[in-house]
């Protein structure tokens, strides 16, 4: 990399390598899930009234704590990822740009959701008005579906445009966190009606589904810049 002030066509670059970056978010990952693990095992085994209490702040099924912020940082990194993507087959005349943008667009509803936990404001009047238990005690899970599904459709095409080796990442990332978010959820629910919220059973669904989100984040995540370098040869922006 040169680097020159007094010519105005060169700029200072930082470069970084894809696969260095990626071990570290897969790195970053596993300890997340790792700290959650720890901390619902040590509630379970030891209560709260200890020296470190209930640990919340690595708790994996809490709001504004570590493993939500990381969740929310993976998704706007993707929706970034998911820009660069867009602006770099706009280059190459590439078709499907409109897929691309708005599915920035999503990642970046996605991390905000994540990060306020919006998408619980309609469970208790979805429950309420809806009677529903069971799979569906999380009331969300009904309209999150219906999206998923749609959604889903609406991009088979293009899945199936993409380069085999991006088509198959993206396809198990997308497997990964609707599984989680919605398959496991609903598996929450219908352990939480049945055995309690400190059900061990209970507990283990919901570190699947935290578990699954992040994998399944991490791995797009991890898969977009590996698809960038192998169709463009990398990505990068420039503020001149």
């Amino acid at each position: 990399m040169t680097m020159t002030r007094s010519d105005p066509e060169h700029v200072q670059a930082t470069r970084l390598r894809s696969f260095r970056l990626s071990a570290m978010i897969w790195l970053a990952s596993f300890v997340i899930i790792a700290a959650g693990i720890f901390r619902e095992w040590y509630v379970y085994r030891f209560g709260t009234e200890t020296l470190l209490e209930d640990l919340r702040h690595i708790a994996l099924n809490a709001e504004y704590c570590l493993p939500a912020w990381y969740s929310s940082l993976l998704l706007i990194s993707a929706a970034g990822l998911l820009a660069l993507a867009t602006a770099s087959a706009a280059r190459n005349g590439e078709r499907y740009l409109f897929h691309w943008a708005v599915l920035a667009i999503m990642f970046v509803g996605l991390s905000a959701d994540e990060a306020t936990g919006v998408h619980e404001v309609a469970i208790e009047p979805l429950r309420d008005g809806l009677s529903l238990s069971g799979i569906f005690h999380f009331g969300w899970v009904i309209p999150g579906a219906i999206l998923a599904g749609l959604a889903g459709l609406a991009y088979l095409p293009f899945l199936l445009a993409l380069p085999g080796r991006s088509r198959l990442v993206f396809f198990t990332a997308g497997a990964l966190f609707v599984g989680g978010a919605l398959g496991m959820e609903m598996v929450g629910g219908y352990l939480l009606t049945q055995h309690g919220e400190q059900s061990l059973a209970y507990i283990a669904a919901f570190t699947v589904e935290e578990s699954l989100e992040i994998l399944g984040a991490t791995l797009f995540v991890t898969g977009l810049m590996g698809h960038l370098k192998r169709q463009y040869g990398g990505a990068g922006l420039v503020i001149a």
